[in-house]
């Protein structure tokens, strides 16, 4: 193992790929188990425990438990937890390097189950995309997947430039082994600026400058949508001062099981149905400058942020809207961040939904906001546990949140917070970067 990596462990189209050979090759080789220790190691081959450091969490999660990366030589990232294979999946690649890999680690023990073959990474271009590779964790048919998308340009040289390209590695999250082959390789064209799942409906979206692809990552298919695509025109008339609706800024914000959801100028839709037939109380489509935007959940609902309609200063209503029928599931008016300042998340058992300052309850159909009052700071929301506590922050300060009371208490200084909760663990961190560390820890 090399010196500077360290685990610890307490209580459809050909897709380029290297193999361990081209890296190096056997015990030579870099590997994800290691900064030059050979090939990743699966399975009971994974490193042997050792104590993990205990740094202040949450009181639900046991801090003298669980296992820590750090990796001052690669790159460790993007932290996804499958419960229903008790795995945390990473992303793993080398620092300046051209390669990445899917490892899987189990998520009580730290010891990686399998990894991936490494995939080569298209060059980023001089301009810089905000995305390069990512990792992502979908379903579909019944089963899970880890999806592996990378993104940039190949194929240049010293007189030519290289041609953007997207390729997206799907692997049964069921694999195996340290060099675990992909079911199927799928390329979208062009740049992707972004990736999101819609982990209920094996879709993954690819955002880019162009407008957007969605990929169903059971069959391979991949539908984009341009400007000129058919399916962006709005289902009944929708007649501006200026246009139609759909007549500029059209994009595709992602999948529902009505069709992909259409966000037009001030309004959206899918399939048969139209936001303005569907708009919740105290809201309005435009007021102000602002208009109603909306973003795809990974159950195919949508998450609409409408102006409040009496004009109030920085506050939308915020709603979640039926995938099938657009009808409002639930709804809050928040005095939010730019909403340009988040995209919206769900909790790991899919019941709430995140925004900033917003939680929604799918099941009990309740809203919360956690603006600024007169007796109460800001609170940015990360993450919710099953049993309704929430974790987030002041601009200072940690804090919990009892949902079922929509009370907040201060959190001891320097406690850190879940990005992400399971079933049985929760995860600290998101990236290796700049010497910090990611930290799993199970539940007391």
């Amino acid at each position: 193992m090399g010196k500077k990596f360290r685990v610890a462990v307490g209580g459809v189209t050909a897709f380029a790929a290297l193999s361990l050979a081209a890296c190096g090759g056997g015990s030579s080789g870099d590997g994800a188990n290691g900064s030059k220790g050979g090939a990743v190691q699966g399975g009971e081959q994974g490193p042997a425990p050792a104590v993990a450091p205990k740094e202040p969490v949450p009181a639900a999660f046991d801090n003298s438990k669980g296992w820590e990366i750090k990796d001052d030589e690669h790159d460790v990232s993007g932290p996804v937890i499958s419960d229903e294979a008790g795995l945390v999946l990473l992303r793993w690649h080398e620092r300046g390097g051209k390669t990445a890999r899917v490892v899987a680690r189990d998520a009580k023990t730290g010891k990686v189950r399998w990894s991936s073959k490494p995939v080569v990474r298209p060059e980023a271009p001089k301009s810089g995309l905000p995305v390069d590779s990512k990792v992502l964790l979908t379903r579909g048919g019944g089963k899970e997947y880890a999806v592996l998308a990378v993104t940039g340009s190949e194929g240049g040289d010293g007189v030519n430039t290289g041609g953007p390209v997207t390729r997206l590695a799907v692997y049964d999250i069921a694999s195996s082994g340290d060099d675990a082959k992909p079911l199927r390789e799928i390329t979208v064209p062009g740049p992707a600026l972004g990736f999101t799942a819609q982990r209920e409906l094996g879709v993954v979206r690819v955002a880019s400058d162009q407008g957007a692809s969605l990929v169903d990552v059971v069959s391979g298919q991949v539908t984009t949508y341009d400007k000129n695509h058919p399916a962006l025109k709005a289902p009944k008339p929708c007649q501006q001062l200026t246009g139609t609706c759909d007549s500029r800024r059209v994009t595709v914000a992602g999948q529902t099981p009505a069709g992909p959801l259409v966000q037009g100028y001030g309004a959206f839709w899918a399939g048969d149905w139209f936001s303005g037939d569907v708009v919740p109380a105290g809201a309005a489509p435009e007021h102000g400058g602002r208009t109603v935007t909306a973003s795809s959940l990974p159950n195919g609902d949508a998450l609409a942020s409408w102006p409040d309609k009496e004009g109030k200063a920085q506050t939308n209503v915020y709603a979640v809207h039926d995938g099938k029928t657009g009808k409002v599931r639930a709804s809050v008016a928040c005095a939010n961040e730019s909403d340009s300042a988040f995209t919206p998340t769900v909790s790991g058992d899919g019941r709430y939904v995140l925004a900033s300052r917003v939680v929604i309850d799918l099941q009990s159909g309740q809203g919360h906001c956690f603006e600024q009052t007169s007796t109460r700071k800001a609170i940015t929301v990360a993450t919710v546990d099953k049993d309704g506590t929430a974790y987030g922050k002041t601009s200072q300060s940690p804090a919990s949140l009892d949902l079922s009371s929509g009370q907040a208490s201060p959190l001891a200084e320097g406690t850190l917070l879940p990005t992400a909760i399971g079933a049985d663990v929760a995860v600290f961190g998101t990236s290796t970067a700049g010497g910090k560390s990611i930290l799993v820890h199970p539940r007391r």
